[in-house]
């Protein structure tokens, strides 16, 4: 009676053993009708968060929800999908990766923590955020706001016209292939950004440097600003602009000609207001510590 006492209990520690905790790890395979520019919103704290538009009418979730989560919400009403990711009480992380589907056209937010967020193939508005990640995302002519604390951003447009407005505490920036509306903002790092034409463009960084190659759309702005960075522009046009170039400590370097003036004999800024062309459009640049440069092509 005993020896079978105890084959019995090894077996239920082994069935134990294999079915784990509640929330052990666990594949994900869920989906609903959607709208073709539906919406949908996305919360994951920790993790993966890859985003990729299809043809169909439908969200579909797949991957592995992480042995620190709970369950997977999913909800979905044909115009709005809301997927996420539900930790324990009492629990703060929980690292889940989430592969979604969704009609191209959706409109997206994206919500985590400690999650890398990559978008691909999704044409419609775009509000993407996470503290510790990277944002990984192409752009097309609807809006996209992209913000991180701590995480490298990505954007990769269509050459289609949209507003794109990004803010990083402590990371790069890498922007191509953008046109339309510019408003990108960092604390700690550099941005480096590259359009064929920027209607409007408003460029800011505390400690960082600033690279941007743009053609000037007629009557377009650019403002670009730093505390303590060498900015540069290199426009890719014929160039019809007003320029307004200052560094309170660094140097001015021109292509087109005029040369900076000392702003006081007493200090060692610089200072550069020109004209090129019909000056149709204008141009700001300042910098309190840093070179600036200003080149043509």
């Amino acid at each position: 009676m005993r020896s079978r006492f105890k084959a019995l209990a090894a077996v239920a520690a082994v069935t134990a053993f294999a079915a784990g905790p509640a929330w052990a790890e666990r594949m994900i395979d869920e989906s609903g009708d959607a709208h073709p520019r539906g919406e949908v919103d996305i919360a994951n704290t920790a993790g993966q968060v890859t985003v990729t538009g299809w043809d169909r009418e439908q969200v579909k979730v797949s991957g592995e929800l992480g042995s620190g989560a709970e369950r997977l919400m999913f909800e979905a009403d044909g115009r709005r999908t809301e997927i996420k990711v539900i930790l324990p009480r009492g629990r703060s992380r929980g690292s889940s990766d989430l592969e979604v589907m969704v009609p191209k056209g959706s409109r997206v937010s994206i919500n985590g923590v400690s999650a890398e967020i990559m978008i691909r193939n999704v044409e419609g508005a775009l509000r993407l955020q996470t503290v510790s990640g990277e944002i990984d995302v192409e752009v097309y002519g609807e809006d996209v706001e992209a913000k991180t604390v701590s995480g490298q951003i990505t954007i990769r447009g269509q050459e289609v016209p949209a507003l794109l407005v990004l803010n990083t505490v402590s990371g790069d920036a890498d922007i191509s292939r953008i046109r339309g509306e510019l408003v990108a903002n960092s604390v700690t790092g550099d941005l480096d950004i590259a359009s064929a034409e920027l209607a409007r463009a408003r460029i800011r960084t505390t400690n960082g440097d600033i690279d941007l190659s743009t053609g000037l759309a007629d009557g377009g702005r650019v403002d670009m600003e730093a505390i303590n960075g060498d900015l540069r522009l290199d426009i890719i046009n014929e160039v019809n602009a007003e320029f307004d170039i200052e560094t309170f400590n660094g140097s001015i370097n021109n292509d087109f000609g005029p040369d900076a003036e000392a702003v006081s004999r007493y200090t060692p800024g610089k200072s550069l207001r020109f004209t090129q062309g019909e000056g149709s459009s204008r141009v700001r640049i300042k910098t309190l510590n840093g070179t600036i440069s200003l080149r043509g092509r």
